[in-house]
């Protein structure tokens, strides 16, 4: 199976498919081996400190679990492989805003089983607002 074909089934997958993806409303903009980036827009069910208007803690920490698993599963050779998150961290390092964001995750380490993933959660790229480290088993047919 070509990379296009299967970016294209994956992107099917996550962005149709998934129902948390399709609630939050996510779009994969960019899709290639070891990475992705991916567009949450907002909505005012989102936020979680209403008195800063900012974004709920605990939904940017899926967004970086999906946008991690989304790179990790860009590494499988084949659609019946398994890909499962064993483990994940994430930083906050500035308010957000009541606006779109975005989810960049690169892999820094891709073995036999482990692929650990580290990702960038912004409006602009100049000001990160959360990093999260994660780690995905990866079960290849």
């Amino acid at each position: 199976m070509s990379d296009d074909l299967k970016f294209n089934i994956l992107k099917t997958i996550f962005e149709d498919q998934m129902p948390a993806n399709k609630h939050l409303g996510l779009r994969i903009k960019e899709l290639k081996v070891g990475y992705a980036m991916i567009h949450i827009p907002f909505k005012d069910e989102f936020i979680g400190d209403f008195f800063q208007n900012r974004w709920h803690g605990g939904i940017l920490a899926s967004i970086a679990d999906t946008a991690g698993g989304i790179a990790a599963v860009s590494t499988v050779e084949s659609i019946k492989d398994k890909v499962s998150t064993i483990d994940m961290r994430i930083d906050y390092l500035n308010g957000s805003e009541p606006r779109d964001l975005y989810a960049e995750a690169e892999i820094i380490k891709s073995g036999k089983r482990i692929v650990k993933v580290d990702v960038k959660i912004y409006h602009k790229k100049e000001k990160i607002i959360a990093v999260g480290r994660c780690a995905y088993s990866v079960l290849r047919n």
